[in-house]
Formats: C-alpha cells, sequence, structure tokens
C-alpha cells in the first residue's frame, strides 16, 4: 500500500492530488489521510503535510509557488531584508486566496493570506503557476529563484544571494554563470562578481560594502589553532567575525572566547560585528573597523556590548 503522506513529504511537505494520484495512492487513500489528520487540504487539489513550512502553505494557499528571494530563502540562500512573501501566479490566474481582492492593492490595501495574514506580493508571470506532476508544486526551481532576484531585487541583496549560493547552495560559479548565460550584459556582470566564502548574507554584505570602501577582505581566513574567521582584512592583522543569534547560546559563547584568546595571542585585532549592527549601523560597523587597522595592541573589538552600550576600543572582551 502507497502512502501518501511520503509522497507528499518527498515535495517537500506540499503536493498536488495529481503528484499524490500518479504516486500510487488512490483517492479513497488521500481521503483517509485528511480524515486521520495526516494531510491537510489547503486548497482545491492541493494538500500538506506536517513537514510543510508556513511559506510553502501560504503560497500553496494562494494558488501559487514561492518565487524571487522568498523562494531563495526556501533553499537555505539570502533573501534579502524584503519580509514579504514572493509568490508566483499564472498571468491568467483567478480564484486565489488572498484576504482582500488582488486589485485592491492598487487603492493601497495591504495583500495578505486569507488565512494567515501574512503579507504577499503577487508576481503574475506566464507559466508562474503550478507545474507538471514531477516538481515542487510549492516553490520555483533554484535556477528560476536566482533569476528571479537578480531581476527583481537591488544589486546588494543580489549578489548576497549568488554569494550563498556557491558557499552554502553547492553552486560552482561556472554553473551560475550558465544559469544567466542569456541574460543581459548587466546581470552577467553582477553574477561574474560572485564568489564563495560568504556562509551567510551578511558575511557578504560586510565583503561587499568593504569592498566598496576600497577594502581588500579575504574571507573564510585559517588561523592555526582557531579555523576560519569570517573576514581578514588583507595586508592586516585585523580580523572580522559577524555574530547572529546563534552566538547567544551558552556554548558558542564559550567558543567564541576561546577564539577571541587565541586570535589574540597571535597578535590579531579581533572585531566582532552583530546581524543586526551590519544591517542596521553600518557607519558604527566602519568607524569600528577603521579603528582597528589604526590599532597597534592585539585586542577584541565590538561595537556594542550586550547591554546596548558602546566598548571602549581595545578592550579584552572575550564573551
Amino acid at each position: 500500500m502507497f502512502d501518501p503522506v511520503v509522497i507528499v513529504n518527498k515535495f517537500g511537505g506540499v503536493a498536488t492530488r495529481e503528484q499524490i494520484l500518479v504516486g500510487g495512492c488512490s483517492g479513497t487513500d488521500i481521503t483517509r489521510a485528511v480524515r486521520l489528520g495526516q494531510l491537510r487540504r489547503i486548497r482545491r487539489a492541493r494538500y500538506a503535510s506536517a513537514e510543510a513550512s508556513l511559506d510553502a502553505i501560504v503560497a500553496a494557499r494562494v494558488g501559487g509557488m514561492l518565487a524571487g528571494p522568498s523562494a531563495a530563502r526556501s533553499y537555505g540562500l539570502w533573501g534579502g531584508l524584503d519580509t514579504r512573501l514572493h509568490v508566483s501566479v499564472a498571468d491568467n490566474a483567478s480564484r486565489l486566496r488572498t484576504a482582500v481582492p488582488p486589485s485592491a492593492v492598487e487603492r493601497g490595501e495591504p495583500l495578505t493570506g486569507d488565512l494567515i495574514r501574512r503579507t504577499v506580493r503577487l508576481h503574475w508571470l506566464q507559466g508562474g503557476g503550478v507545474r507538471g506532476p514531477d516538481v515542487e508544486c510549492w516553490r520555483v526551481t533554484l535556477e528560476t529563484s536566482l533569476r528571479q532576484v537578480v531581476a527583481w531585487c537591488d544589486p546588494e541583496t543580489a549578489l548576497a544571494c549568488l554569494d550563498t549560493a556557491i558557499e552554502v547552495g553547492g553552486l560552482t560559479p561556472s554553473q551560475l554563470a550558465m544559469i544567466f548565460s542569456d541574460a543581459s550584459p548587466a546581470d552577467q556582470g553582477l553574477v561574474a562578481r560572485a564568489r564563495a566564502g560568504s556562509q551567510s548574507g551578511t558575511e557578504s554584505l560586510a565583503r561587499q560594502r568593504l569592498e566598496s570602501l576600497g577594502v581588500e577582505v579575504e574571507q573564510q581566513f585559517e588561523v592555526p589553532g582557531v579555523g576560519h574567521v569570517d573576514l581578514r582584512i588583507v595586508g592586516s592583522k585585523v580580523v572580522i567575525e559577524i555574530d547572529s543569534s546563534f552566538h547567544d547560546t551558552p556554548e558558542a559563547r564559550v567558543e567564541d572566547a576561546r577564539r577571541n584568546r587565541e586570535l589574540v595571542a597571535q597578535g590579531y585585532v579581533v572585531v566582532r560585528l552583530r546581524y543586526e549592527e551590519v544591517v542596521g549601523d553600518w557607519e558604527g560597523c566602519v568607524s569600528i573597523i577603521f579603528s582597528a587597522l589604526t590599532q597597534g595592541e592585539a585586542s577584541v573589538i565590538t561595537l556594542r556590548s550586550d547591554q546596548g552600550e558602546p566598548l571602549s576600543r581595545g578592550t579584552g572582551h572575550y564573551s
């Protein structure tokens, strides 16, 4: 007996009725799974399992697929700071499940899902709706999402997405070039600037912004006894670590303190920046980084303490 839940999970937690039937199940199997609470019918001929993400459910419920930066985020890549859910729908799509008609956007009303009030940005595209039974029905392909990000987002966000496509997504620069082989010269030029080393979009933003200031950086620089650091300013002993909320755990704090001590012992000036600071106070970050470049004594410098107060430059702050 074929299990409809297994089939739905194979497609990322959301699948069409056709996909489940092609997988070997019957309509009775689907009905039974819904009655048992194993599957949820989220719109006509569209079913979700417990493994489905909230974004996937909203996109499928609306009647389209995650697209652009939202799709990129679902693949584990940088999707930028836009919190709207980007959904592609067919250019002739109808019966979209939104709280207000899409035409209401012209009157300034926000567009959200009808059951889950997530702000949605619709993209009416030829071929932008659900595709055949052998591909996921809730998001566009990785290749399509990358092309959409480059077309829809600002260059900085797009390049950060491409950087993470290499470092996190496992694509090579040549594969990226192939995806954009028929793109405009401007887009191909942007793609050519993508490179390995950014394990997060924030690291890419810092890399791009420093290079725009004429500061050459090396990413994933390896230090004996420490491992890789996020960035090193070429020609100096300044290294930059960019911390996400992951670094707030007790285990991460202990490891960060050990790395700080070892780096300082080897003569490095360590600049630790938070994600929030890179995206919200870049001027402050630049000030700290350039101060570190003029500092002779090895130390750890952070822009803000846990209480939000500026720390004195040159402090040996290891936590």
